[in-house]
């Protein structure tokens, strides 16, 4: 079909089908384990020594996970054609056939690739249909990130789709992908750019100022910056700040010799020829701006050894990291920190307990009529009760700082080097606030709380420890009546 004989726009925000609809059956996707997989693969995408395996590697194991039959990195060539550089494929789809989008494309369509980060699609209509789009990708599914360089030229597509016609994204299971894919294209970015980088050092004069990224070129034995472009010169009050000058004398105004953190010596084998590239991640101090930075050394036009630094603004990739390095600690839902902060932090605080003569109670709750209530109201009923609950702990100022979701109906707060009886009172406030009749859709409910307590480092000198002995105390407290807390000496507070 060409872009005259129809056009059937991709759709950033697609109206997603009902759950129950007969052409579509919902995939579900753990919550958790999909935290779990967008981590390591922040760790991996941030590593600098990666293999030239990894993007597919992460896109194959990124559409097993979502349920996606295939993924792609298309990149584009000086002529916009687009090749397929990376792909998994689960079943034989056409994606080796390089292609112009102005020939499968209708220009909605193409215009659609410059306005939005992410392009998701879901069609449940009939695989009959002939959109251009779709036979262009061979799917009925697909969630896609374009990826522009600094002068919004599109250089790269990175997606998953999928041919059958029943795949259903939740809004979470679209939130996790986006990211993966947002850390996949970044990733693209760089690679294209610094290749097109090692392409270029034949004629470097004439790439160097349309690049896209900041450059700067210096003496690699007397320092002085021999070229820089416009985009790396502005910054500093332009060209005439920099040529001539040392590259610590123009960049920084506190230093008075070459960087530490200079990979400058090790840009060059025991021949002094250049070798390897370097590359770094640095924020920029006057206004906290994040690049990745990738260092080497060449022959300049006149035959010395010259350093080049090449540097591409990630901030925002910068911003995704913390999201996502939040996400491995917090739960998502009350934006408590979650179990794994938990056991550091009470690792560390047992530590320092033990290297002061310090002391501390660590206490695990579980809800005695929690299933009542997911049971009859629903699960969003459920998770505002733990967001009520996670509300009430942060709000008592002796365990705000040390509140945890351990999982479910599950919490644990810890009081560190607080003496008993202000602990007790605090038991109490809670047990009362948690006896509280609350009423969901007119019906009444009481969740009491049972609380097990052990102290530290008396019953143990590990977070495992000292928390198995006080969720032990806690099954203690259900048979004893519920809705008490019980510490492991034998007390009880009602």
């Amino acid at each position: 079909m060409t872009a005259q004989e129809g056009c059937s726009p991709i759709a950033a925000h697609h109206q997603l089908p009902p759950a129950n609809s007969s052409n579509m059956s919902r995939v579900p996707i753990d919550r958790e384990s999909s935290h779990q997989l967008l981590v390591r693969f922040f760790e991996l995408l941030s590593a600098t020594e990666q293999s030239a395996e990894l993007v597919g590697q992460v896109l194959r194991e990124t559409g097993k996970h979502f349920g996606f039959g295939c993924g792609f990195v298309y990149e584009a060539d000086h002529t916009g054609t687009f090749f397929l550089s990376e792909s998994f494929t689960g079943y034989d789809l056409p994606l080796n056939e390089p292609f112009q989008l102005e020939e499968r494309l209708c220009a909605e369509e193409i215009k659609q690739f410059f306005e939005e980060p992410f392009f998701i699609r879901i069609r449940p209509e009939a695989a009959a249909d002939k959109s251009s789009e779709r036979q262009l990708f061979a799917s009925n599914t697909y969630v896609m990130a374009p990826v522009l360089d600094v002068r919004n030229r599109l250089i790269a597509l990175v997606g998953m789709a999928d041919r059958r016609l029943h795949q259903h994204l939740s809004e979470d299971t679209l939130t996790s992908a986006k990211m993966v894919l947002g850390l996949v294209a970044t990733q693209v970015k760089l690679r294209v750019l610094q290749r097109r980088l090692d392409d270029a050092r034949q004629s470097l004069g004439g790439v160097l100022d349309n690049l896209g990224v900041d450059v700067y070129v210096n003496d690699y034995h007397t320092h002085e910056i021999l070229y820089a472009n416009k985009s790396m010169a502005a910054p500093y009050g332009g060209l005439k700040n920099m040529l001539g000058k040392k590259c610590w004398q123009a960049l920084y105004t506190d230093k008075t010799g070459p960087c530490d953190f200079c990979p400058q010596p090790r840009l060059v084998d025991e021949n002094g020829e250049p070798t390897k590239i370097y590359s770094w991640d640095y924020q920029r101090p006057f206004d906290g701006a994040w690049f990745r930075v990738l260092s080497g050394s060449f022959r300049w036009l006149d035959g010395r050894l010259a350093h080049v630094v090449s540097s591409v603004d990630i901030t925002e990739n910068k911003k995704n990291e913390e999201i996502i390095a939040r996400l491995a600690l917090y739960d998502p839902l009350t934006n408590l920190p979650n179990r794994r902060k938990l056991m550091a932090d009470a690792d560390r605080l047992i530590d320092e307990a033990c290297a002061t003569g310090g002391f501390g109670y660590m206490a695990f709750i579980d809800f005695d009529n929690f299933k009542q209530i997911n049971d009859l109201e629903g699960h969003p009923v459920g998770d505002s009760f733990l967001v009520t609950v996670s509300r009430i702990l942060l709000s008592v100022p002796l365990i705000a700082k040390h509140s945890y979701r351990y999982g479910g109906d599950e919490f644990v707060f810890i009081f560190s080097n607080v003496e008993k009886a202000a602990v007790i009172k605090v038991l109490r406030q809670l047990l009362g606030y948690f006896s509280e009749q609350r009423f969901y859709n007119g019906n009444a409910y009481v969740c009491t709380a049972s609380m097990g307590l052990a102290k530290f480092p008396d019953d143990g000198l590990t977070a495992e420890k000292v928390l198995g002995v006080a969720d032990q105390m806690m099954y203690e407290a259900k048979s004893k009546g519920k809705g008490i807390a019980c510490f492991s000496d034998g007390e009880i507070v009602a």
